[in-house]
């Protein structure tokens, strides 16, 4: 759908995919599969707390398991798959491997640099101080408490803004002449949107290159300054679908483990910029479950 020009073909899939795969009902009918797939996430990284957590893995078998649960409804990364697919797994990820290699992407795009937060205590505490007050820790995070997690949200928005999914959007091409800003755009002028430069504009944005979540506390009036999803009818369909994993995985983290980076220099931010954003150095982090939230996961 995302390389298909603008006609009916576009407007078939773009409806199918509203109304069948992204529509709010569809969503909140497989909630408790991405939930699952979460927990089980945070049990992995559980039993492997007492040392270093290396969470580029995890989060690709987090991302690619609630693909293919909500596709197939089998899972197969990580360490719970079914008996009945173990054989069927390792080729299922080959087939996978290439298509990524074919596309030219990184296997994961934006959910990595989201664990910058490591390095922003201010920021860090803000969100563990909203998760106590509204969900505490007689039980896990759900997708339904997401409305009530503000800063969380502001954080994987301007997360999103320094480190966009698709740095530069995907390419468009002009069905016709048309004038944009006293500039004439012929017909088949292919077009290249930086999304990574727009989201860090000093004339957009004020101190771009900071990490400052608060900005986010007022709605955007400009919503083209902003395009970690697209925007318009060429926007993402699954944009709700993305902050409603995105902000489960990050918060579920927050509320169940203690995180300390390794060593006391920085978290290495530097990020490889292809077709999607991907982080040079994986993440490697020490945490601490907390002893509350333990019962949950054993």
């Amino acid at each position: 759908m995302g390389a298909a020009p603008y006609g009916h073909l576009w407007r078939s899939l773009r409806r199918v995919a509203a109304s069948e795969l992204f529509s709010t009902t569809r969503l909140v009918a497989t909630t408790h599969a991405r939930e699952h797939e979460v927990k089980l996430m945070c049990a992995h990284i559980y039993k492997e707390s007492s040392q270093k957590v290396e969470l580029k893995s995890r989060f690709c078998d987090l991302l690619n398991n609630i693909t293919t649960m909500a596709m197939m409804g089998k899972r197969y990364y990580g360490d719970v798959i079914d008996a009945r697919d173990v054989k069927s797994a390792p080729r299922f990820r080959d087939i996978m491997c290439e298509m990524f290699k074919v596309m030219h992407a990184p296997y994961l795009g934006n959910f990595l640099p989201l664990l910058a937060w490591i390095d922003f205590g201010d920021a860090m505490e803000k969100i563990k101080n909203e998760i106590n007050t509204q969900v505490g820790s007689q039980r896990l995070l759900q997708e339904n408490d997401l409305d009530k997690l503000s800063y969380l949200q502001n954080v994987i928005n301007e997360s999103l803004r320094l480190y966009p999914t698709l740095p530069m959007l995907l390419p468009r091409e002009s069905s016709e002449d048309i004038k944009i800003g006293g500039y004439l755009v012929p017909s088949g002028t292919m077009l290249m949107v930086n999304a990574w430069a727009i989201q860090r504009d000093p004339i957009l944005w004020d101190k771009p290159d900071e990490f400052m979540p608060e900005r986010f506390e007022v709605k955007l009036e400009d919503k083209y300054k902003m395009l970690a999803f697209g925007v318009g009818r060429r926007g993402c369909p699954g944009t709700n679908l993305g902050y409603r994993v995105l902000g489960l995985a990050l918060g579920t983290l927050i509320q169940a483990f203690e995180w300390k980076k390794i060593g006391d220099e920085e978290v290495d931010m530097n990020a490889f910029y292809g077709m999607s954003t991907a982080k040079l150095k994986p993440l490697q982090a020490h945490c601490i479950p907390r002893p509350d939230m333990i019962p949950l996961f054993v």
